[in-house]
Order: C-alpha cells, then sequence, then structure tokens
C-alpha cells in the first residue's frame, strides 16, 4: 500500500503555545516515569533520548527533511515539486525503509536602512530553529543568497546536510563548508551564458538595470564585464526602485531622457533579488510600449513571473534554467505530466528543482544505506567520477566545493505564449574561439567543445 507522504509546516511558537507546553510538564513527566517503570532492557542512553523525543515533540520515526521557502504561501511551484517527490518517495518505501516528513518553514528578509543586519539575524535565528529539529537528515532550500550563506555556516556546524536549490552567489561555496551543495550554477556562468546568446542573436547594446542588492550588482557586473569583453556595450546602467516601489519613473526616464532614444538599445538585463520587483518591471515597461527583449538569469523561467506578467506581455522575455520542459527524457516527461495531474499547471525551474532535491537525497541514500552526512557528502562529490545522478533538470554531480558541474544548462525565450529551450551549454563552460555563423534560414549553430555538439540557437 502507498505511503502518505507528509508535509508539516513548523513556526516559532507563540506565548499560548508555550504556556500550553509548561501546564503540560506535569503530565509529561509522570507519563515519563511510567514509561521507564515499565521498561526493562533499555540502556540509559536511549532512556535520556527517549526524554528528549518526548519532550520536544518529536517521537515520529520518519525521515526529516527542512524545507525553506520564501513566498508568502505555503502553496507555490517549490514546495509542490519538493512534495510531488516526497509523495513518490513514500509510495516507493521512503528512505531506508522510513517514511519521509518535510519540515515547512518560510524565511523573510528585509530592505533599505539596515535590512541587511535584520534579515542576517532572523536567517541566524531560523537556521537555529531547523538546525535543533531532533532526527532532522538535512535542508534544501533557502531563495537568497545572503540567507543561504548565513545559514549554511549554521548547518555545517550542527553536521547538518544542506542543498542550496536558488542561491547564486559565486561566494556560496567558497566557505569551504563539506555538507553544502549548490543545485544551480553561480552568477558568474549564468551572466556568461545569457551574454553570450544575446551577442550571437545580434542584440549589442544594453541597458543594465539592477536592484542594490548584493545578488544585483554581482550580476550587473559579471553581465556587463561579459558583454563589453565580447564586443557588446552596455549603453546605460541603473538601479531598480525595488522592494515593490513604483518603476514608473525609471520608465520614464528610459522613453524621455537625453543620453539615449529607444534606437540606441537592443535589450534590457533586469536583475532583483525580488522576483516581483522583475515582474513589475517588465508588466509596466510592456504596458508603456516598451517591447525590446528583457534578459535575466535564472529567476526569469518563473510561473510567479508569468502570472504576474501575463503570458503575451512575456514575449522575448529571456532566461537560464537547469530545467528543460521540452525534454524528452523519461524522468522529465514524467515529471511534467505528474505535476500537470497534480497541480493542473506547468513546472518552472523551482519546482524542478524542490522536486530533483527531495530524490537525489532518496537515490544518494540508497547508494550508501545510510544517513550519515559525511559520508553522503563524500558520495555525491565522487559520483562525478563514478555514476551520477540523474533528476529532471539532468545530470547532478558536484565539483570538491559543492558546486553543481559538468550537467547543461539552458537558454529559455518567452513566445508570448510560453518559455521555449533556444539554447543550451555544458558547465563547466568551455567556449569555442569560432566566430557564430548564420545560415540562410535565420539559424546558428554556436560550437561547444565541452559537450562535444551543436546547439542550434535562433
Amino acid at each position: 500500500m502507498a505511503r502518505k507522504p507528509f508535509a508539516k509546516t513548523i513556526r516559532p511558537a507563540g506565548k499560548a503555545a508555550w504556556l500550553r507546553v509548561v501546564a503540560g510538564i506535569a503530565l509529561i513527566w509522570l507519563a515519563l516515569f511510567a514509561v521507564i517503570v515499565a521498561s526493562s532492557g533499555i540502556s540509559v542512553g536511549e532512556r535520556v533520548m527517549a526524554y528528549v523525543d518526548i519532550m520536544r515533540g518529536n517521537t515520529s520515526s520518519a525521515v526529516k527533511i527542512g524545507l525553506v521557502y520564501a513566498d508568502n504561501e505555503e502553496v507555490n511551484s517549490f514546495t509542490n515539486g519538493a512534495r510531488l517527490a516526497a509523495a513518490r518517495v513514500n509510495a516507493e518505501g521512503g528512505i531506508l525503509g522510513q517514511d519521509l516528513e518535510l519540515l515547512l518553514y518560510r524565511e523573510e528578509v528585509s530592505f533599505g536602512e539596515g535590512g541587511f543586519e535584520r534579515t542576517i539575524a532572523r536567517t541566524m535565528r531560523l537556521a537555529g530553529e531547523v538546525a535543533r529539529q531532533n532526527g532532522l537528515f538535512g535542508v534544501i532550500g533557502h531563495e537568497w543568497s545572503d540567507t543561504a550563506i548565513t545559514a549554511s555556516a549554521i548547518y555545517n556546524q550542527n553536521d547538518i546536510l544542506y542543498l542550496a536549490t536558488h542561491a547564486t552567489a559565486s561566494a556560496l561555496t567558497n566557505h569551504g563548508f563539506s555538507l553544502l551543495f549548490a543545485l544551480q550554477p553561480d552568477n558568474s556562468d549564468n551572466t556568461e551564458m545569457i551574454a553570450r546568446y544575446a551577442l550571437a542573436t545580434g542584440l549589442k547594446r544594453f541597458l543594465v538595470l539592477t536592484d542594490k542588492s548584493d545578488y544585483g550588482k554581482e550580476a550587473g557586473d559579471f553581465f556587463s564585464a561579459v558583454a563589453t569583453q565580447q564586443g557588446g556595450n552596455v549603453v546605460f546602467r541603473g538601479y531598480l526602485p525595488g522592494h515593490g516601489r513604483s518603476v514608473d519613473q525609471l520608465l520614464m526616464f528610459v522613453l524621455d531622457n537625453n543620453l539615449f532614444g529607444k534606437g540606441d538599445y537592443d535589450a534590457f538585463f533586469v536583475a532583483s533579488a525580488l522576483t516581483l520587483d522583475t515582474a513589475e518591471f517588465i508588466r509596466r515597461a510592456r504596458e508603456l510600449g516598451l517591447d525590446k527583449p528583457v534578459l535575466g538569469l535564472e529567476y526569469m523561467f518563473s510561473n510567479t513571473i508569468e502570472n504576474h506578467v501575463g503570458r503575451q506581455k512575456m514575449k522575448d522575455v529571456i532566461g537560464v534554467s537547469l530545467f528543460d520542459s521540452e525534454s524528452v527524457n523519461a524522468l522529465s516527461t514524467d515529471f511534467v505530466s505528474s505535476y500537470l495531474q497534480q497541480y493542473n499547471g506547468m513546472p518552472d525551474l523551482s519546482a524542478a528543482l524542490g522536486y530533483d532535491a527531495v530524490m537525489l537525497l532518496k537515490e544518494v541514500t540508497e547508494r550508501t544505506g545510510t544517513l550519515d552526512p559525511g559520508r553522503i557528502a563524500d558520495a555525491l562529490k565522487v559520483a562525478r567520477y563514478g555514476v551520477p545522478f540523474e533528476g529532471v533538470t539532468g545530470k547532478i554531480v558536484f565539483n570538491t566545493k559543492g558546486l553543481i558541474t559538468d550537467t547543461d544548462v539552458f537558454v529559455v525565450r518567452h513566445d508570448g505564449t510560453r518559455f521555449q529551450t533556444v539554447a543550451s551549454y555544458r558547465k563547466p563552460l568551455e567556449w569555442s574561439s569560432d566566430i557564430i555563423e548564420r545560415s540562410g534560414d535565420d539559424s546558428a549553430l554556436m560550437p561547444d567543445p565541452a559537450a562535444n555538439k551543436e546547439h542550434t540557437v535562433p
């Protein structure tokens, strides 16, 4: 019989909850005393652990995975993907014969003056709460690089495996944390791919607009550097208002200024720590008649952006993605079919990452036969030189720092109805010095020595 998947939301207990706990302590201790008196053949250590579990309320024997998400609602593509995987894991017998239980935690960030410090403090408290969860096997999630980097230190200190599904800061994997694994390429790789794709398709003059977050500034720096080094031109670089503030003043400047006109640039490059800020920029730009392509990174392939902007206005929005929704391999087609049936919508990159993270932990425990984080971390890294893990996002292997490598990453471009895969590259990047040649049907072939194959770029 298929086991029912677990999903539970864990939040800090309020005062009322603590009062109920205190009120029940006497009864709990009486129950503990009865258990001890009635038991026999149990070691002192086992009895102590039983005390701890019962006092914390952690009597479940399930394998627990913490899932840290950022949306205001628990039901979003990331949590949906993870839940879909958990249902499959439990239907197939769980993890090493135990049920899988997802523990959901919502993180928050602050902006403006003092926002970074408040975000770090909140993240430290949240990560500490997650790490104290008894029987925790691992953690997946954290949407922002600032929160992921902060939380990774706490998880590593507490010997907890951490799969960073969304963070792409280049600094994430530079701290030597042996239990940290980044499931997406970093900003350096992603910006190089999107810049080279743009240049290959005749887009050479850019307006670079980012927010003032570390993520936005790093992405803007990397994109500007690659674009100019490869013969492009940054016509203007400015800041998105961000944090829910109106973008109209910025857009009025783009429409009417003394520095450049509409014919002086080919595309926008937009990077923001908040997905909705990017979505609002695209929506208002399209409403005001700015129909130039909008380039971005991994956040562009998002149901959140498409729902906010509207499909028709999404035309020529371009991003990068590990997930090729048009793939015909069995894992991807099965995932897309199951997701459509369960949630009545197409999965985006975030859904695929949530699904892959859970399934990866299932597969690595089957290979190792253990829940030991050190042995699992070693198995994840040596798979690069042996049998790689396969997910709906493709091959999943890591370098010695824990950064995903040796895998295909795709450029996706919206045609006004949906995102389509228009190019791909193999990480680690190895670019050909050959000049891209256009054929009569307005297509181009981009040689990729690392992948040893040719990719069609329209």
